[in-house]
């Protein structure tokens, strides 16, 4: 249940909540994610404090909803399992990653008859 600060205002707690239990509630997915509890998945994302972006962290909550960004991600567990440690992905084929999206672009570019050289330039519509 959000709290309103002495103001009436928001706070940064207050966003993260909005982000994470509201959003599970949101979804229909309460009873499974949105919150660290006993039974639930245990999706977590640990960021990294020392970047000089966000250093030093004074107010966890405020950092992150302020601050916060993907470079900053060094752990994430997904119903507990590790899928990225370090900053990099656990067990992902990252070249085949890659190759997929290259492969598709390539497709499309020469079904439109579009040169990846950087030589392509739109033709305006006749009139």
């Amino acid at each position: 249940m959000v709290q309103r600060g002495l103001d009436g205002g928001l706070n940064s707690r207050d966003l993260l909540e909005f982000a994470t239990v509201d959003g599970a509630h949101a979804l229909g997915l309460a009873a499974r994610t949105g919150s660290l509890t006993p039974g639930k998945d245990a999706d977590v994302i640990l960021l990294r404090t020392d970047d000089l972006t966000v250093f030093p962290v004074t107010d966890p909550a405020a950092t992150i909803v302020a601050a916060g960004h993907p470079g900053l991600v060094d752990t994430v567990l997904v119903a507990g399992r590790v899928v990225k440690r370090g900053g990099v992905l656990v067990d992902a084929d990252l070249r085949a990653l890659r190759t997929r999206p290259l492969e598709s672009r390539d497709r499309v570019a020469a079904a439109a008859g579009v040169p990846l050289d950087g030589t392509w330039r739109p033709r305006p519509k006749a009139a």
